[in-house]
């Protein structure tokens, strides 16, 4: 168990997106205006006529923190707060000398395209740190998956790894079932850890069976638990199957609710989803990998 502890989890920041542009739009608003108060109460302008400059770092400094959205949202703030506050005649939009709209305009101008390419700085910058977080997730799996011969156990750190990878994103519980010699689905592993092994009921081995047998994924909501849902997901190689991995999601990401939200993010190339893909690609073949080992063996 703390070999698993090992494996880093998935980052999710707020999985109501919407949250997240409230607080920058926020941030960005409350930052220009306390700047442009300063000047106002300082009376800088019109002693430093370029003064409006000074927002420019503001700027750069949201769109290196926060995201391009803040520093876009923080230009325009800016733009308008340093007409109404500033500018002659005060406390309103309109400018007394009409060569003072080109000088905002070429500041808004300016102030975007900083934001933009700060932003993209900042944008790639976390997708390197993301990519070689993802890449360390599959090294500690592969390394804990490889330190054992066992296929049980090999099963039992795949169904642990499962839980602590995305427990982040919504999952709660993890399943492995494969067919035993007669053809039935059976538990060959489960997590978390618990006392009694898991059993599932007659409806789940149904929907299991059918999923074997068609090689669909197929989410399913429990009506017997709000805001749960399984997901019943073939690990194959090619058109063979092997294994029903059955994955719990109680309140999760939105994508792992919906198989439509989930084709989607996959089709755009959500991050999270494609790693969430590209996860069960790499547990299914170590999966296949230990399985032909074990029928040379025998």
């Amino acid at each position: 168990m703390q070999k698993i502890e090992r494996i880093p989890q998935m980052e999710t920041g707020l999985k109501n997106r919407w949250q997240y542009y409230v607080y920058d739009a926020l941030i960005a608003v409350a930052g220009s205006l306390i700047i442009t108060g300063m000047i106002y109460f300082s009376h800088l302008y019109p002693h430093i006529s370029d003064i409006v400059i000074i927002n420019l770092i503001w700027i750069m400094v949201l769109a290196i923190w926060r995201s391009r959205y803040a520093a876009i949202i923080a230009s325009i703030a800016a733009f308008l707060f340093f007409d109404y506050f500033l500018l002659p005649p005060l406390f309103t939009l309109a400018l007394a000398d009409p060569a003072q709209w080109v000088t905002l305009f070429i500041f808004l101008v300016t102030a975007i395209i900083t934001s933009w390419l700060a932003g993209s700085i900042r944008r790639s910058g976390e997708e390197a740190r993301q990519n070689a977080h993802e890449l360390r997730i599959l090294y500690e799996l592969m390394r804990v998956f490889n330190n054992t011969n066992d296929f049980d156990q090999q099963l039992d750190i795949i169904a642990l790894s499962t839980i602590r990878v995305f427990s982040s994103l919504g999952v709660t519980e993890c399943v492995l079932l494969a067919p035993d010699k007669t053809g039935r689905l059976q538990v060959r592993a489960d997590a978390p850890i618990r006392v009694d092994e898991f059993q599932p009921t007659d409806e789940e081995l149904r929907n299991a069976t059918s999923v074997f047998k068609s090689g669909t994924q197929t989410i399913i909501k429990d009506a017997n638990e709000p805001h749960s849902l399984v997901h019943y997901i073939p690990l194959k190689s090619g058109s063979h199957i092997f294994c029903i991995l059955y994955l719990r999601i109680l309140n999760g990401v939105p994508w792992l609710e919906d198989e439509e939200l989930m084709h989607h993010a996959l089709v755009n190339a959500a991050p999270q989803a494609e790693f969430f893909r590209t996860f069960l690609d790499q547990i299914s073949s170590l999966i296949e990998r230990s399985m032909l080992r074990e029928k040379l063996a025998s």
